[in-house]
């Protein structure tokens, strides 16, 4: 009879809880309906009654690499897009590239051109990609972890990569590259996970990110254009990525 009865009142407080849920339930579609807001919807409501947890996670991010670039072209989750003139979000071979190649955010004419890697930087990066026969209308794509310029072409912050980066890691989920090749101490930081190595210290190392795809990174171009001597260590590691893929070496990068 005991347990009778503590079954008969653990239903009772359940059947009280679920006609309070009912009632708040229906003051809040009613006060959405006479406020007439676009908000009056069966998601809003739910939304209040009970709350979802926020994070960077929660980015509505597409099925598909088209989606995926308008969300992020009208992107204004973090500080950078209050001083962009353009998103640059990538561009190159949108079908399993041989390398996805990742630098560390856009300069000042990528932000005019809203292309990745256009100016004198791009110039020497289609020079390095083209003598281990790679070419970003071909076999492979060009991306940056922020997509808006930072200011000054300042480093890009911790935040502003963790926000962003949601936006590489989706891309590398659709594009399937056979290899990635990071461009630049903040791209090698970021998709290794290696926070506080520096470059000298990444380069030409491989890792498995998302323990499944080959990552190699080296020097930025920007870094070879600012110190020439850079260009040996560049080349070794081309060369490196190069051998790994099978891809043919020209040379034109000595």
């Amino acid at each position: 009879m005991q347990d009778v009865e503590k079954r008969r009142k653990a239903l009772e407080n359940a059947l009280s809880k679920t006609e309070d849920l009912i009632d708040m339930f229906s003051k809040t579609v009613r006060k959405d309906w006479e406020a007439e807001t676009s908000k009056s919807d069966f998601s809003a409501t739910v939304e209040k009654l009970i709350p979802q947890p926020r994070s960077n996670e929660d980015i509505r991010l597409s099925t598909d690499l088209s989606g995926l670039k308008a969300d992020c072209l009208s992107c204004r989750r973090c500080r950078l897009c209050e001083t962009r003139t353009n998103t640059v979000f990538g561009e190159g071979c949108e079908d399993r590239p041989d390398v996805f190649v990742v630098g560390e955010g856009p300069g000042e004419t990528e932000d005019l051109t809203g292309r990745p890697f256009t100016g004198k930087a791009g110039e020497l990066l289609e020079k390095m990609l083209a003598a281990i026969s790679l070419y970003r209308t071909e076999n492979c794509y060009i991306s940056n972890i922020v997509k808006c310029r930072p200011p000054q072409n300042r480093d890009p912050m911790p935040d502003e990569k963790n926000i962003c980066g949601i936006y590489v890691r989706q891309q590398i989920s659709l594009l399937r590259p056979k290899a990635i090749l990071c461009l630049g101490r903040n791209a090698a930081n970021y998709l290794t996970g290696e926070d506080t190595a520096s470059m000298a210290q990444l380069r030409g190392r491989f890792f498995f990110y998302e323990r499944s795809i080959p990552l190699i990174s080296t020097y930025h171009p920007a870094a070879v254009l600012r110190n020439p001597e850079l260009k040996r260590p560049v080349w070794e590691d081309l060369k490196k990525l190069a051998s790994f893929l099978n891809l043919e070496i020209s040379g034109g990068g000595r």
